[in-house]
């Protein structure tokens, strides 16, 4: 399924990722398959007027872009499938949706991917349906053609990753964690498919990691570790359970954009009993020196999403994927 907005042309070998997070922007260059450059906003900075001076800084004219929305700007509704094509699976979802959505739905852009069907072992067809205001669509397709950037499409963190992890081609199912200051996400994917996404109302500050030069784990952050834990454990029983899609193998954490997590996985990995590993992307797609700041940086949580829509754009995927999956 293609959203309205997007574009096919392609003017060079470049592609722009964009990862829009908490009011902030972080960007990933990558040029004929390695990551030539990044932006990552300064300590404090809010809004996209930093990345719009960087993005003047590189010459990025007419370069392909690839979106992904902040949280604060969509909604993920999981719900049971209409029977129909998936070129009438947007308008049919908000047919099915009109009870849930406030006043001024009809302000209200609905786009849809299928859950992959082996799901709910093959008993339900689910969907998940992507709700945004319209305004804020067209505010950021103004904002980009403003900056003389060749939206190829705007999408959502979930399949971001989506195309990240596919890219690593792992054995198992993963999980992969997601921690800022205040929450976190997790999301599940199995062979190139989301399964789960889910907030977790723990953050690096309750844990005691609200910056990187905090090395020490109190005992309240001890408990906070286990209330963590406890929560992930219940996404990774949903998905063997519920959605009987067996063990997830592997739990991967993202470079917290603002903190520092090395201390805690040692921790996580025995309360949840499965390998718990950093998502260390920089040396898998080589990446080069962060020049918006003079020391090698790694790619962290915001900056993995960006790559991930920059990838979407060189596996030529900037649609909804059927079914929920890359091939």
């Amino acid at each position: 399924m293609r959203w309205p907005w997007q574009k096919q042309t392609v003017q060079d070998l470049r592609c722009l990722g964009i990862e829009l997070h908490q009011g902030r922007g972080f960007a990933v260059l990558r040029d004929g398959g390695t990551i030539r450059e990044c932006f990552r906003p300064q300590p404090g900075e809010q809004g996209l007027d930093g990345l719009a001076a960087w993005i003047r800084h590189q010459a990025l004219d007419g370069v392909a872009t690839v979106l992904s929305l902040d949280a604060l700007d969509y909604e993920l509704h999981l719900v049971e499938a209409p029977a129909v094509s998936d070129d009438e699976l947007g308008d049919a979802l908000r047919f099915r949706m009109r009870d849930l959505l406030p006043q001024g739905a009809e302000q209200k852009v609905i786009q849809g991917f299928r859950m992959p069907a082996d799901a709910y072992r093959q008993r339900l067809e689910m969907a998940f349906a992507v709700v945004i205001d319209h305004r804020r669509i067209k505010e950021l397709v103004r904002w980009c053609k403003h900056q003389q950037l060749a939206l190829s499409s705007i999408t959502i963190p979930e399949l971001s990753l989506l195309h990240l992890v596919a890219e690593m081609e792992p054995e198992t199912a993963v999980g992969v964690l997601r921690l800022d200051a205040d929450d976190g996400m997790i999301y599940l994917y199995r062979d190139g498919g989301l399964y789960l996404s889910r907030r977790l109302n723990i953050g690096t500050r309750a844990l005691g990691l609200a910056s990187a030069v905090e090395d020490e784990l109190s005992l309240e952050s001890d408990s906070r570790i286990e209330a963590l834990a406890l929560d992930i454990q219940r996404s990774l029983d949903y998905f063997d359970s519920q959605l009987g899609m067996g063990v997830v193998g592997q739990l991967w954490v993202l470079v917290p954009d603002d903190a520092d997590v090395s201390t805690l996985l040692p921790e996580l990995e025995r309360s949840v009993n499965i390998p718990v590993r950093s998502l260390l992307l920089d040396n898998l797609f080589h990446h080069h020196a962060d020049n918006n700041n003079t020391d090698e940086q790694a790619l962290t949580a915001s900056l993995a999403i960006a790559l991930g829509n920059a990838l979407s754009f060189e596996h030529n995927s900037t649609a909804m994927p059927v079914a929920g999956k890359v091939a």
